[in-house]
């Protein structure tokens, strides 16, 4: 017969309670390197939409109103209100401005629309561009040599490569590989 005054016990031991801590730690702490490579890559691939997003809109845009749609990176001076300007490629983590303009100039003349403006990348690794702007004509094509653009993450991940063919069709490709 049972004794009645003792009770089967509920819950855990310290000791077990230490081993689960013990287990949970160490899966964290192998899972970790890897779900933060996750959100490296995830936040590239979300920057790279973007940046495919407007540069679409800018195409589409040219077409519909008949005139020279343009996208530049932004100054990191004053991001979101002025271009880049000089001649090399450039860092477009700082945003960029989608504009239209009867000549098409860069940086855009006091006279060019502003269209949008996308803020400076949060979580970026840099972005680094064959060109500081895009423009399209009329006809959608894309005024320059085809161009490709590098979201870089952090952390090891894979890069996302944005390509621009001559044709002003924007898409998304491995890393190195423009054709």
């Amino acid at each position: 017969m049972e004794d009645p005054r003792r009770r089967p016990s509920r819950g855990f031991t310290l000791v077990e309670f230490m081993i689960v801590l013990a287990v949970a730690a160490v899966l964290l702490g192998t899972a970790a390197p890897d779900f933060s490579r996750l959100l490296s890559e995830r936040a590239a691939a979300t920057q790279a939409g973007q940046f495919m997003a407007a540069l679409r809109f800018a195409r589409a845009e040219a077409m519909k109103r008949g005139q020279a749609v343009g996208v530049c990176a932004s100054d990191p001076a004053a991001p979101g209100t002025r271009c880049l300007t000089g001649f090399a490629g450039a860092d477009w983590r700082f945003g960029w401005i989608v504009f239209a303009g009867a000549d098409g100039a860069v940086p855009p003349a006091a006279a060019a629309q502003i269209l949008r403006v996308q803020q400076p990348l949060a979580r970026s690794d840099g972005v680094a561009g064959t060109r500081r702007v895009m423009e399209f004509t009329a006809a959608g094509f894309s005024t320059d040599a085809a161009g490709h653009f590098l979201f870089a993450a952090a952390g090891g991940a894979k890069p996302v490569m944005v390509c621009v063919s001559k044709q002003g069709k924007p898409r998304v490709a491995p890393a190195g590989v423009c054709s």
